[in-house]
């Protein structure tokens, strides 16, 4: 059941970004102005919570991605995929 539920959110998620790709690279110019207006807040809310918790604890290791046997220090993949995305990128997304 919980492989059926996992299966059907990464579903959608995937089916959401989709859409979304669709519409920028498809609609008219008022159209993108429109979905900027909604959706970069969105997009920058879900990285802000994404990065929340991925944050470094007081040990310096990465809560989300450490595990019991196998600690990962911080920044970790997630924050390095941030970093790419958000701050290093030399041209546009997706090149």
């Amino acid at each position: 059941m919980a492989e059926i539920l996992a299966s059907t959110m990464c579903d959608a998620v995937y089916g959401r970004l989709a859409y979304l790709d669709r519409l920028v690279t498809g609609a008219d110019e008022p159209s993108r102005a429109a979905l900027a207006d909604t959706e970069i807040f969105r997009m920058t809310a879900a990285w802000r919570d994404l990065l929340a918790a991925h944050q470094s604890d007081e040990h310096g290791r990465c809560p989300e991605c450490s595990g019991w046997r196998r600690p990962r220090r911080h920044p970790c993949s997630v924050w390095a995929t941030a970093h790419q995305h958000l701050i290093a990128a030399d041209g546009p997304l997706g090149a």
